[in-house]
């Protein structure tokens, strides 16, 4: 019961800077573009940056594990992770220190989040590991979902937001002095590993493709030459990694081989892609209705999601108890989860630009039940099912399915909603030209109603007006269209989930 306590007590001081690091570019971006002297585009760049570090590093935290044991990597990644929060804090107009800052703080945070894991699983028992890892996933999910973005805004327009760096530092350095009363996991038995060269491949792929998800819209996606060249290099790149991994099985089987073809294991792997596809590209269709239709601030967008937050923290209780009793099968939670996304991003697409705050409230909240419900069964199911030699594969792979799961529903759906949008401007725009026929009937039914009050509007400025008038139902339409085709997107993926479980139980 100490340890556990313990293990609890170092989850929260190393997982909440984690957390609030990664939410800072959504919330507090122009500060940080404004310190640095860059533009919002060229501050998307250090977001890239820091997604691809934590991706390539989980590719190879595996080895890290292996080698140095989980608590020794987290105690060096902590005060790295500190002294990388104390250069930016410290550093102004340095851009280019600043892009190197965010990629050591991309490799911390995946080093951080499985050794804690590994740690976690290692010391506690299956009940006390559901708890902890219900809190390791408020301070790393739910939080920055929830009540980082108003947290972050409201800190940033109060007070340097650099100052924030200086509490993180504070905070890491505390998680490094209590690390130190945790016992390490026993060494991991030796395990056969692939080549090097299949890692750098891969590494390179992985790069190349996080960059494209994250930047295609820049690019128009398929629709520019660098994109489609680009695209071909990372097949090629995945081909030759898995070349020359399966070579590597000629001489006995590798742990990933071990690992990535187990059936059950793989559904663990679909069920994390499809739960940050689903909770990710959600996310963000809820933040562009929230910022283009009702033209919310991020301070006021993360104010109207906090009972959501409550929400995800209910689903989340309610995860946690039916993974600890038998009355109620665990294995439901997850659909359950997936249904109640579906039906609040239905409601969301039924609604008018015109809609007001109260509106949005419960389907706010269906939808964070439902990612509290998802996003933390898949988590628990998963980590109680690998064996204890198969856990810093299996763990890293998870996370890197989960995350690419977020990264392609973000860049599928942000693809459609420019397509549509583009469309219906385009289409109705065509009756709304300076001197067109519509624009002087609208002039003159204007100027009839008006000219008691001696204002005479001219055409010019009813183009303008009906322009962002047309401009604001175009975005709603647009984003209606795009919760429509999210829904019909997770309908097709949502049953796999099933068919795998039912296959997984024939092989038992």
């Amino acid at each position: 019961m100490k340890r556990s306590l313990s293990l609890a007590v170092l989850a929260l001081s190393a997982m909440l800077p984690v957390g609030l690091t990664s939410a800072m570019f959504k919330a507090i971006s122009t500060h940080m573009a404004a310190s640095n002297g860059l533009s919002l585009d060229e501050i998307n760049y250090l977001n890239i940056g820091f997604t691809i570090a934590q991706i390539v590093t989980l590719l190879f935290t595996p080895l890290i594990m292996r080698r140095f044991r989980p608590n020794s990597v987290l105690c060096r990644t902590l005060v790295l992770a500190a002294l990388s929060h104390l250069v930016l804090a410290n550093t102004i107009q340095m851009p280019g220190i600043h892009g190197g800052v965010w990629l050591v703080l991309g490799v911390c945070a995946s080093l951080i989040m499985v050794s804690v894991n590994l740690l976690v699983l290692d010391g506690c028992n299956y009940r006390e590991m559901t708890l902890i890892t219900a809190l390791i996933l408020l301070c790393s999910t739910l939080l920055p979902m929830g009540v980082y973005p108003w947290l972050l805004s409201w800190l940033a327009d109060t007070i340097e937001w650099q100052l924030l760096s200086y509490l993180l530092a504070g905070i890491l350095l505390i998680a490094r002095f209590q690390a130190d009363f945790i016992a390490d996991v026993a060494p991991f038995d030796s395990a056969k590993k692939s080549h090097a060269l299949p890692y750098l491949i891969m590494a390179g792929g992985i790069t190349l493709a996080v960059f494209l998800l994250m930047r295609g819209s820049y690019y128009n996606w398929f629709d520019h030459t660098f994109f489609q060249q680009a695209t071909l290099v990372v097949a090629l790149l995945a081909l030759g990694a898995m070349a020359l991994m399966k070579a590597a099985q000629r001489t006995g089987h590798t742990i990933n081989h071990k690992v990535l073809t187990n059936l059950h294991n793989n559904v663990f792997m679909y069920n994390g892609f499809l739960a940050g596809f689903a909770v990710t590209a959600s996310g963000a269709l809820v933040a562009n209705f929230l910022s283009h239709v009702m033209h919310y601030s991020h301070e006021n967008a993360g104010l109207i999601q906090l009972p959501s937050f409550l929400a995800m923290c209910v689903g989340m209780l309610i995860s946690v108890a039916a993974a600890n009793q038998n009355r109620f099968p665990s294995d439901m939670i997850t659909p359950i989860g997936v249904v109640l996304m579906i039906i609040s991003i239905v409601m969301f697409s039924h609604l008018p630009s015109y809609v007001g705050p109260e509106a949005l409230l419960f389907p706010l909240c269906l939808r964070g039940l439902g990612v509290g419900l998802l996003n933390v069964s898949v988590t628990i199911a998963m980590l109680a099912h690998f064996k204890p030699e198969q856990r810093p594969e299996g763990i890293s792979v998870f996370y890197i399915c989960r995350t690419f799961g977020g990264l392609i529903g973000s860049a599928i759906f942000a693809r459609i909603m420019q397509v549509t949008s583009s469309e219906s401007m385009t289409e109705l725009s065509r009756t709304l030209d300076h001197g067109s026929q519509t624009i002087e009937q609208y002039t003159q039914a204007v100027q009839r109603a008006v000219l008691t009050q001696g204002f005479l509007p001219s055409g010019q400025l009813n183009a303008g007006q009906l322009s962002q008038t047309l401009q604001l139902e175009v975005s709603t339409l647009s984003l209606n269209n795009t919760f429509l085709f999210f829904v019909l997107a997770v309908l097709l993926m949502a049953p796999v989930i099933l068919i795998g479980k039912k296959m997984v139980k024939k092989q038992k």
